[in-house]
């Protein structure tokens, strides 16, 4: 993946988790400055997501830690094998909210 490819895969990332938290109901208010995508919850916690274009990952910070994640075969994984996805959705039910992805 070329860097124009990685900002355009987290672009769309970004987008479909403020999509589909809206279409969702979730009471969170997300903000885009620069690298960095933040999701604030109702009880004033965060969840922040970066873009790590040296290393080309995908970063997130939440109550449950912090992950990296790159893309290998079509999805984001961490190290470990952990799917981006699987792990947005637990921390946002760590801060409050239960969704889908």
């Amino acid at each position: 993946m070329n860097i124009a490819e990685f900002h355009q895969n987290i672009e769309h990332v970004w987008q479909k988790i403020e999509e589909e938290l809206e279409n969702q109901g979730a009471d969170v208010d997300c903000e885009t400055q620069g690298s960095v995508f933040t999701i604030t919850f109702d009880n004033r916690t965060q969840i922040v997501i970066n873009k790590q274009e040296p290393l080309l990952e995908l970063w997130i910070a939440s109550k449950l830690g912090g992950f990296h994640f790159a893309f290998k075969n079509g999805e984001w994984v961490s190290n470990d094998g952990q799917r981006f996805w699987d792990c947005f959705v637990e921390a946002c039910a760590a801060h409050g909210e239960n969704v889908q992805f």
